[in-house]
């Protein structure tokens, strides 16, 4: 529970510092900014099949209408036109002015003061400005000298209710990102006067400024704050467009303007004064048609809000931390990347996202989903390569534990064997030959005291059987050493088969050999298991050498020996099984006669099985020939 606990924090942190990292380091790129503004044209495309309101009529002038004008007559004949366009009954008339007229804007019989002292209340001049949402304020230029004078030379009118700007950029012409000023527009922003920059006017959009004036008795309009997404009614050409000539000749058709409003601007693209913008279907658009698409957009309140940053962030992260706990829980539990419902997670955290989004949109916002999907892409990839090389490392770490500890288990397991060793051996020298010597010393002193002449050769021959016992009891201190039997490491079974192979190949075992031996459930880091296990080793060499020596030919008529081993529950049976020679039952029945020589054997494995939980020794001959020998025990080690 605390390492799951420990693996949950870490991927908690990891998901929230790769997906704050790479959603800075991707929302740098162009890649993003122009995906999120190709799947948003996409969009627009797809659903432009709206008739724009009528209330918008576009009067364009051509290069060619300007040309037959001429240079010093365009600012008469244009106010000529507006007169026009108001006597018609034009709502409002939306002003695009061209550059060069400004020259003329101090003369004392200015055109278009004129037209803007007359009808103030349904003139809109555009101011051409850069971005509005940029942090300092954006100087007015020359457009005040539009504004009529008092005599005191004050405004005649708030510059604010006379003048609304229009943004755009160089880049217009080739967009970048949905937040270009071909795709969204400031409703408001800060502008200052060109002879008193101290002092700071928050100036409409035109398009706003020009919805105020068509309807004046409405209730205040609820603008959004920050910049919006403008709908794109269609491609150029959509919106009703008069053509100047027609309309300066008296042509019936200028009765279509009436309680409209019309935009005046210039139609030619390739003239910068048209401030052309690529649309998102592909042309170029004039700047009066894209003050079309923002007005209709505002006056049907048909546009979209791209979501606040700190909202986009927080979506990134929230979803950085079930990336992370969602890789963390895989790598906790290696079965479940197997299952369907581990890989339906992302799926269903990729629905959760677009259901957000379609709720969103809903609701008038924009949430772009390139820099979320790239930043999540990224923060997986990182994620799984930093728990990979935590986990290399932690798994290094808790293996060299393991091994310390496991070092530690076998060396307790090796020295109390090694004891126990010692003690055995001790035991069955002084049980034995001990004993056998003090009853040659009696002999000897029972033959003295008899006195005359004795033979002494029994009692050498009883000596040096003696001495061979002594040396052979001896001899097994040899073989304790303090490390556990190397073919034992992978189990009891597998060092049982090791054995046997390994006296096949001698040549020491010639019978035919049956194997069943079953994996035993072994406690790993048990001291008590590990010294069993050897001692249940040492009673299987103990019986298979028994085998050898009074069952294999030339000793015995066994043709093979069956080994098992298995398990059920916490019960463990060892049997070894010869097809030997008949033999009598009471030969293992147990005597109180005590022995001479040899039964050393027997009795280590009676002493094993005694010591082991619920140990049990049997040993059987079998009706048909040969003996069984089974130890049985309960695999319960604490």
């Amino acid at each position: 529970m605390v390492l799951r606990k420990t693996w949950q924090a870490t991927g908690l942190w990891l998901g929230i510092g790769w997906s704050i990292l790479w959603s800075v380091v991707l929302s740098e790129l162009p890649l993003i900014q122009q995906l999120d503004l190709a799947q948003r044209d996409r969009l627009i495309r797809l659903n432009h099949s709206r008739t724009p309101p009528p209330e918008i009529v576009l009067v364009t002038i051509t290069a060619a209408d300007l040309k037959t004008w001429g240079l010093a007559n365009e600012p008469i004949i244009y106010s000529n036109l507006v007169n026009r366009l108001l006597d018609a009954g034009a709502a409002v008339v939306v002003l695009n002015l061209l550059p060069n007229w400004l020259q003329t804007s101090d003369h004392p019989n200015n055109p278009i003061k004129t037209l803007v002292q007359r009808h103030s209340d349904r003139i809109v001049l555009v101011l051409p400005t850069s971005s509005a949402t940029k942090p300092n304020p954006t100087e007015w230029r020359n457009y005040e000298y539009f504004l009529p004078l008092t005599n005191k030379g004050k405004p005649l009118f708030p510059p604010q209710s006379i003048l609304g700007f229009a943004e755009y950029e160089p880049e217009a012409k080739h967009p970048q990102s949905i937040r270009s000023t071909a795709r969204q527009a400031s409703l408001s922003g800060q502008f200052t006067l060109t002879h008193s920059l101290e002092r700071i006017q928050v100036l409409d959009s035109a398009a706003l400024l020009t919805l105020k004036k068509f309807k004046p008795h409405k209730q205040p309009l609820q603008t959004p704050q920050t910049p919006i997404q403008i709908h794109f009614w269609g491609a150029t050409g959509t919106f009703p467009n008069l053509k100047v000539q027609s309309l300066l000749s008296n042509n019936p058709s200028i009765s279509q303007i009436r309680n409209k409003i019309v935009l005046l601007g210039f139609s030619d693209t390739n003239n910068p004064d048209a401030f052309a913008i690529r649309s998102p279907f592909g042309e170029l658009m004039p700047a009066v048609e894209l003050q079309a698409n923002l007005l209709a957009s505002l006056l049907m309140g048909s546009f979209a809000q791209i979501v606040p940053s700190w909202l986009q962030k927080a979506l990134i992260v929230l979803g950085g931390i079930l990336i992370s706990q969602w890789i963390v829980f895989g790598k906790l539990d290696n079965r479940a990347k197997r299952r369907c419902w581990y890989w339906l997670y992302p799926v269903l955290g990729l629905s959760g996202f677009s259901l957000v989004s379609l709720v969103l949109f809903g609701k008038g916002w924009i949430l772009p989903i390139t820099l979320p999907l790239f930043t999540w892409t990224a923060t997986v990839v990182s994620v799984f390569i930093s728990l990979v090389l935590v986990v290399q490392k932690d798994l290094i770490h808790q293996q060299q534990c393991e091994i310390e500890r496991l070092h530690s288990i076998e060396q307790a397991a090796a020295i109390s064997q090694a004891k126990k060793m010692l003690h055995r051996i001790t035991a069955n020298i002084h049980a034995g030959p001990l004993q056998e010597l003090k009853l040659v010393m009696d002999r000897l002193e029972m033959l003295q005291f008899n006195g005359g002449e004795f033979n002494l050769d029994p009692v050498l021959d009883q000596l040096e059987s003696l001495g061979h016992h002594l040396r052979q009891q001896l001899n097994q201190t040899r073989a304790i050493t303090l490390e556990i039997t190397p073919e034992l490491k992978a189990g009891l079974d597998a060092g049982i088969r090791a054995k046997l192979q390994q006296l096949v190949n001698s040549g020491e075992l010639t019978l035919r050999v049956i194997q069943q031996l079953q994996p035993l459930e072994e406690p790993e880091f048990n001291s008590l298991w590990l010294e069993a296990r050897e001692d249940i080793y040492h009673f299987f060499c103990e019986a298979i050498h028994n085998v050898i020596r009074h069952a294999q030919s030339p000793h015995g008529i066994a043709t093979h020996v069956q080994v098992s081993l298995c398990q059920q529950d916490r019960q463990c049976t060892l049997t070894i099984e010869n097809d030997g020679a008949k033999l009598e039952p009471s030969i293992f029945e147990s005597s109180t006669m005590p022995r001479t020589r040899g039964g050393y054997g027997m009795k280590l494995m009676k002493m094993i099985a005694a010591e082991l939980p619920n140990g049990t020794l049997e040993c059987v001959a079998l009706p048909e020939g040969g003996v069984r020998v089974q130890l049985s025990w309960n695999q319960a080690f604490n």
